[in-house]
C-alpha cells in the first residue's frame, strides 16, 4: 500500500482543511483484507477509483467507482475493504469545516454526493483521476474549491478551536471543561457542536481520550490499565473497557499485549 501527505498551500482553503492524503493498493491475487480506521470528528472529500479483482468497478460508499465523496463524522469504527486495486486522494476538514462550507448542519455517519454541497465535481474528478502527482491534484482540488468557500464565521472557528483544544489536551476530561478552554458556556459548547461536528461533546471528549490511551499503550504497553483509565477521565474501570472496544475493536488488555508484540502499524 503507498500512502502520501501534502499541506494545503491555499491561504483561503487553510481556514477549512488542514492536510491533502492519498492512498493506492493492489491486491489482485491477494484475500479481501478489512482495515479498521480510528476517526476522528472531522470529514473528508475523496476522489475515488478501483476495480475489483474481475475488471468490474468497485463499490465504495455504496456507489460504483469512480466517485467523488463527502464522508461526515463517523461516530463508530470505520472499516475500509481492501480487495482489487484502488487509488484514493482525499482532503481532510478541520473540526465544523464541511457543515460551515454547506451552510446547514450534516447527519453522522453519512456518505454524500459531492454536488449536495459543491458545484462542478464531476468534472474535477475526472481531472484528479487523470493527473498521477499528488502536487498537481492538490493544485486543481484547491483551485476548484477556492471561489467556493464562504468567509470562515466566527462561531464556526469558535467550534473549531473547542474541538482542538479537546484534541491537544488529555487534562480536558469533562464537557464543563471544553468551554472553559474558550470562555464559553457549556449550552454555547453544545449549540456550536450540534451546528458544525455533527457528533455530542462527549463523544468527542471519549473519542479523543481513547486515542490518548492508544498512545500511551502502543509507546507503554505495560502501563498500568486503572491509572491509564483515571488519568483520561474514567474512574470505573468496566465503563473504559467498554468504550475502549467500542471505538478500537478491541480490550485495552488486548491492545497492550498486540503492542508488545509490535501488531500494530
Amino acid at each position: 500500500m503507498e500512502r502520501g501527505l501534502l499541506e494545503v498551500t491555499s491561504p483561503a482553503l487553510e481556514a477549512y482543511a488542514d492536510r491533502f492524503w492519498s492512498v493506492r493498493w493492489r491486491r489482485h491475487g491477494a484475500p479481501l483484507e478489512l482495515s479498521e480506521v480510528i476517526t476522528n470528528p472531522i470529514c473528508h472529500l475523496t476522489f475515488e477509483d478501483g476495480r475489483r479483482e474481475d475488471g468490474g468497478p468497485l463499490v465504495r460508499h455504496g456507489v460504483d467507482m469512480p466517485a467523488a465523496v463527502l464522508t461526515t463524522v463517523w461516530t463508530d469504527r470505520f472499516v475500509v475493504r481492501l480487495e482489487g486495486e484502488a487509488r484514493v486522494f482525499g482532503v481532510r476538514f478541520r473540526p465544523g469545516a464541511l457543515a460551515a462550507i454547506a451552510g446547514r448542519e450534516l447527519a453522522t455517519d453519512q456518505s454524500l454526493a459531492v454536488s449536495d454541497v459543491l458545484s462542478g465535481a464531476a468534472d474535477v474528478l475526472r481531472d484528479v483521476l487523470a493527473e498521477p502527482r499528488d502536487e498537481v491534484r492538490r493544485e486543481i482540488v484547491q483551485a476548484w474549491l477556492e471561489p467556493q468557500l464562504p468567509e470562515p464565521s466566527a462561531d464556526y472557528l469558535t467550534a473549531a478551536g473547542l474541538v482542538d483544544a479537546v484534541r491537544l489536551d488529555d487534562s480536558i476530561v469533562r464537557v464543563e471543561q471544553i468551554g472553559a478552554a474558550r470562555d464559553v458556556s457549556v449550552r454555547t459548547v453544545q449549540r456550536l457542536f450540534r451546528r458544525y461536528i455533527g457528533a455530542t461533546p462527549k463523544w468527542v471528549l471519549t473519542r479523543c481520550r481513547l486515542q490518548d490511551a492508544a498512545a500511551v499503550l502502543d509507546s507503554t504497553p505495560d502501563a498500568d490499565l486503572a491509572e491509564v483509565a483515571a488519568r483520561l477521565g474514567w474512574y470505573d474501570q468496566s465503563h473504559f473497557v467498554r468504550d475502549f472496544r467500542r471505538f478500537l475493536g478491541v480490550t485495552p488488555g488486548q491492545y497492550a499485549r498486540d503492542a508488545r508484540q509490535g501488531s500494530h502499524p
